[in-house]
């Protein structure tokens, strides 16, 4: 087999030295632009499996690697996140033998291979509809329908959450020509609300790129405004009153699920286009929010009602001040704390001085998801674990 791949390979090699794509006709280039990505999901096939055999064989330890990922990282030139994927596809895809059967036959890029792999993992009922799914729909419908596969499969949106919440990362790496490249890994909501900040950045770079008459991608603006959101903050530190542009999530979440706190049977909770969240995040949202409010009947949009639940920028400075760590008893934490509702806002809790407390972020993830209670009057805080079972 070997001999056959590497005659293909010279093959390939001849047929692209020779191209002169400038005396092409369109529909000769539109044609081989096809045949070159058939090709190339074909060998990125032969890759993955030929890699999960050196995973699974140990032969990456020979040269004295940390890891398969970082072998296969090092072997094909790629980010050490970017080859881990690859290999995470490979070994799941030997439970699933018609997605492996796709993606041998080419008709799964890497991409898609990944997405249908990580749900049909979690649901292998969904492996042939998600199959299907990959022929007709873009990249980004396909990531959104195996994300409600995975979703739907683990019915303890909490517990989903939380699996992500402890693989929360962010890699960096300098490419070789010297870029600075970065890889996050973050829960929806998380991941939604670093997008918020970053757009109104966006708008103000890309509104004076325009005066100057210039046009760059908006993924360049991004990148400016993500450097601009780490600059302020850098300027602001010692100042917790400084603030940026307002940002804004938008949650969609059915109004049953929200009243009970999850979701069952069809009901949606998500953050759209990035995805499923659990009904207490929603929840938390809300506490300091403008909520739009769709009521619907089937597909109709019935009513729209906005409102208010934000804490005004005189009631944020008297917490700010009262708050200076953690209300936590025993937690000391006095930076990159947030603001929470003592009684959630779904609970009947108000938006007053006497009803808001600050908490580090530890603490307000488990108040949030974990049942944990902060009870008393301010001053007179007591932190009550949820009841055990």
């Amino acid at each position: 087999m070997f001999d056959e791949v590497k005659q293909a390979e010279e093959l390939l090699k001849k047929a692209v030295a020779a191209l002169d794509p400038e005396v092409l006709e369109s529909t000769a280039a539109k044609a081989l632009v096809e045949r070159f990505a058939a090709i190339e999901r074909v060998a990125g096939a032969g890759k993955a499996l030929a890699a999960r055999r050196v995973a699974s064989s140990g032969a990456w330890r020979r040269e004295g690697d940390r890891s398969p990922a970082h072998w296969m990282a090092r072997t094909t030139k790629t980010p050490v996140g970017a080859a881990a994927g690859v290999l995470e596809t490979a070994a799941r895809l030997k439970e699933l033998p018609r997605a492996e059967e796709a993606l041998r036959s080419g008709r799964l890029n890497e991409i898609q291979a990944k997405e249908v792999a990580s749900a049909a993992a979690a649901d292998p009922a969904a492996e042939d509809d998600l199959l299907q799914a990959a022929e007709t729909e873009t990249v980004s419908g396909l990531k959104e329908r195996c994300a409600r596969v995975r979703a739907a499969a683990l019915p303890d949106e909490v517990a989903r959450y939380e699996n992500v919440r402890k693989r929360r990362r962010v890699r960096h790496w300098s490419d070789p020509d010297g870029a600075f490249r970065l890889d996050a890994l973050l829960t929806p909501d998380a991941g939604a609300a670093v997008l918020a900040a970053l757009a109104p950045h966006r708008d103000e770079i890309a509104a004076d790129v325009r005066k100057q008459g210039r046009r760059d991608p908006d993924e360049a603006y991004l990148a400016d405004a993500l450097v601009a959101v780490a600059e302020h903050a850098r300027d602001c530190a010692g100042d917790p009153v400084c603030t940026g542009p307002k940002a804004m999530v938008h949650v969609r979440v059915d109004h049953s699920a929200f009243a009970r706190g999850e979701c069952r049977g069809g009901e949606t909770c998500e953050i759209p286009g990035v995805g499923p969240v659990p009904v207490a995040t929603a929840a938390a949202l809300a506490g300091d929010s403008i909520i739009a409010s769709l009521i619907t009947n089937g597909t109709d949009v019935t009513a729209v009602n906005h409102h208010r639940r934000e804490v005004p920028a005189r009631l944020r400075s008297a917490v700010i001040e009262r708050d200076r760590c953690c209300v936590v008893p025993g937690c000391d934490v006095a930076h990159r704390l947030e603001i929470d509702h003592v009684t959630p806002v779904s609970e009947g809790g108000t938006t007053r001085l006497d009803g808001l407390a600050r908490l580090c972020k530890w603490h307000h993830y488990l108040k949030t998801y974990r049942g944990y209670r902060l009870l008393g009057p301010p001053g007179e805080w007591r932190w009550e674990p949820p009841a055990r079972e």
